[in-house]
């Protein structure tokens, strides 16, 4: 029923609050004459259906007029005129009171009364302009009470002169004056809550740039925030914020003003949707105000600090999500107004975006923190890899070098047109080895350039050429050089490998052999002459000798003697 008030007498067109107020009397009143001028309709037909009384035309005329005017007045109240409906509506009182005393329905007291009724309404409903209106009206009144025949009320006519004429001029100017009084302290309210609200607006905006503006660490943008809003907001003598954890079991003091607290900072927490104050405003996401003498709450206050006489508790949400709380404690009584509350509430809403702007970034930094570890661990462990890998390619290619007698060198004398299969070690193709890099050196009458032959990030030998003395080489050149350089090493790499498969196939074609030799052998004896005699031709050897058990006491010294022989 309540829900539904707002939506039948609307509100919305008028700004003022003083003009709400006005509206709603207007609206109050435009109901009661309705449902009065309804009553005594209805009253009269049923007294005219049962046959008491007949039909007064004047009492339904009456009737129906005020319905009219009352909802011409709702209307014209709706479309946002309320100071026409109220000047209707004073029309239809003084007419009903013009009409009620020319019928002697009313006495000239009952029309008196009626008529400073009026000059109340008019400055209630429109204004202290409107008391000059409605007090000629009442004097209209007066003098045609008084213009009445004397034998009907001879003591009324003495009284409207002796006290009815002061008591009318005395009542338009109480009540003309408190008209104006009260416009001129509405408009001093309406000024002084929009300086609040701008002020609050100013303090708001310059504390928000202030933590927003600034890219710090999560813990200086809490403590940061905590202490601006209690400078900026006279009313806040301690500041406290909670943040709730991932799970939403806790919420945990993260920032305070109060020294004594500091200490607890990270420690102390409030279970979310405990009978505390953070308990609830983090479980219901609704702003939370707790005055001393609240003792009848349904929650604690123990989170009151020493001098605190009044605590509001304000959520930090981030869309449907709620991160936190921030706790307002005041050693004033009367704080934290409407008006606060609001500006407060619309503050904490830019204070919550600002500290998950601050813990999104600090949880990215702890990511790139991480991940650049990561990185340098795995560049660590894949220079390691690179480190092991030359060294085993550096080891395999110094045995295969040494396996083959005779280390792989030519050299080209393009002028005599000579190729020979040997290269002498010069210095200049040891220092290309040595620092894995090509060496340019200018002598006297030529120009010596070694390149380095490296296969993954191996050296394995060095390239030279001799050049004239006036040739220049140009870097496009040495790029050629290099990119043919490493093909050269991929190719060598590759036949050694090739060399290296087939030897193991050659292997592996005669251990299959063997085997299958084996394998053919009916006895002990034909294995063991079949292997014996297999390995003796692969590997050549003079003399094998094979037994099987194990050795005897002295067998050494018979083979130490048979060695000897």
């Amino acid at each position: 029923m309540y829900q539904q008030l707002p939506r039948i007498f609307p509100l919305t067109a008028y700004s003022e609050p003083l003009d709400r107020r006005r509206a709603a009397v207007t609206y109050t009143i435009s109901a009661v004459m309705f449902f009065g001028a309804l009553l005594s309709g209805l009253s009269l037909a049923l007294q005219t259906l049962s046959g008491s009384t007949s039909l007064d035309l004047a009492i339904l005329m009456r009737s129906v007029l005020l319905g009219g005017v009352a909802l011409a007045a709702y209307s014209l109240t709706r479309n946002a005129q309320q100071t026409v409906a109220a000047l209707l509506i004073l029309l239809a009182w003084s007419a009903l009171l013009f009409l009620l005393a020319l019928s002697d329905e009313i006495s000239a007291v009952i029309g008196f009364g009626g008529m400073l009724v009026g000059i109340s309404l008019g400055a209630l409903l429109i204004g202290e302009q409107t008391v000059l209106y409605t007090l000629i009206a009442a004097l209209l009144y007066t003098l045609f009470e008084l213009n009445a025949p004397l034998e009907s009320a001879p003591e009324n006519s003495s009284a409207l002169i002796v006290i009815g004429l002061p008591l009318l001029i005395v009542h338009a100017g109480v009540n003309y004056t408190m008209a104006r009084n009260l416009r001129l302290v509405t408009r001093q309210i309406t000024a002084n809550i929009e300086e609040r609200s701008v002020r609050l607006a100013k303090a708001s905006a310059d504390l928000v740039q202030r933590v927003l503006g600034v890219r710090l660490a999560l813990e200086t943008v809490l403590q940061e925030t905590v202490r601006l809003v209690q400078e900026h907001f006279n009313d806040c003598h301690e500041v406290q914020l909670f943040l709730v954890d991932r799970d939403h079991r806790n919420a945990t003091l993260v920032a305070t003003t109060h020294e004594a607290s500091r200490p607890n900072v990270g420690k102390y927490q409030v279970g979310v949707g405990s009978l505390s104050v953070i308990g609830r405003v983090t479980i219901s996401g609704q702003s939370v105000l707790v005055r001393e003498e609240s003792e009848a709450l349904p929650y604690r206050r123990s989170a009151f600090l020493s001098g605190t006489r009044v605590q509001l508790a304000i959520p930090l949400r981030v869309g449907n999500d709620i991160i936190g709380a921030i706790d307002l404690q005041s050693h004033n009584v009367n704080a934290f107004a409407p008006e606060d509350v609001e500006a407060l509430e619309t503050l904490a809403n830019q204070i919550a975006v600002a500290v998950d702007n601050a813990r999104l970034f600090a949880e990215m930094q702890e990511k790139l923190t991480e991940n650049r570890r990561l990185y340098e661990q795995a560049s660590a462990q894949l220079r390691e890899i690179e480190r092991l890998n030359r060294q085993l390619t550096g080891g395999v290619w110094a045995d295969y070098l040494s396996s083959m007698g005779s280390v792989p060198a030519f050299t080209i004398d393009l002028v005599n047109g000579r190729v020979e299969d040997a290269a002498e070690q010069t210095p200049t193709l040891a220092e290309a080895i040595r620092r894995s890099q090509p060496v340019l050196r200018t002598f006297q009458s030529h120009k010596i350039l070694a390149m380095p032959i490296a296969v993954r990030g191996q050296v394995i030998g060095a390239m030279e050429f001799e050049l004239a003395l006036d040739q220049d080489i140009s870097n496009e050149q040495i790029a050629v050089l290099q990119q043919v350089i490493e093909r050269l090493g991929l190719a060598v790499e590759n036949l050694r490998l090739l060399e290296e498969a087939q030897r193991m196939a050659q292997r592996e074609s005669m251990i299959n052999e063997i085997t299958a030799r084996m394998q053919a052998a009916t006895s002990v004896e034909a294995v063991i002459a079949t292997a014996t005699q297999s390995l003796a031709d692969a590997f050549q050897a003079p003399h094998v000798a094979v037994r099987l058990g194990l050795p005897t006491p002295g067998s050494n010294l018979n083979l130490e003697s048979r060695n000897r022989r």
